[in-house]
């Protein structure tokens, strides 16, 4: 639970800095965007027809969010205050997942999601 930076008196203002952290940003989120959106990309093109539906529903998921946040991002100082709490709940949360995915309990719970989704809600 350390933080490390590294400090930088001159910082590049403008269009390089600009590439410069979006390099970053993108470099840290591949690893975690990649499975997904290739997983996603390779389903769109078996499927004759859905790929604009995919892909505009995983564009959504992942910007709704960030344009949530950007909304609020003033009053959301409370986030600081439980963020431990808040990671140890989503601690707990993925290993939860991680043992309906090991045990197979997943793939019931998500045929039973599918099972009561609204047809206009289904791609």
């Amino acid at each position: 639970m350390k933080e490390r930076k590294l400090q930088i008196k001159y910082r590049p203002a403008g269009y390089l800095g600009s590439v410069l952290v979006g390099m970053g940003f993108a470099a840290g989120w591949s690893p975690c965007v990649g499975p997904i959106l290739s997983a996603i990309l390779a389903l769109a093109s078996t499927e004759p027809g859905t790929w604009f539906q995919l892909t505009t529903a995983y564009s959504l998921g992942f910007a709704i969010p960030f344009f949530v946040l950007s909304f609020f991002i003033g009053s959301t100082k409370w986030i600081l205050r439980y963020s431990n709490t808040i990671m140890k709940i989503g601690g707990g949360l993925m290993v939860v997942i991680a043992i309906l995915l090991y045990t197979g309990k997943m793939t019931q719970i998500t045929l039973w999601l599918n099972t009561i989704t609204p047809d206009w809600l289904k791609f």
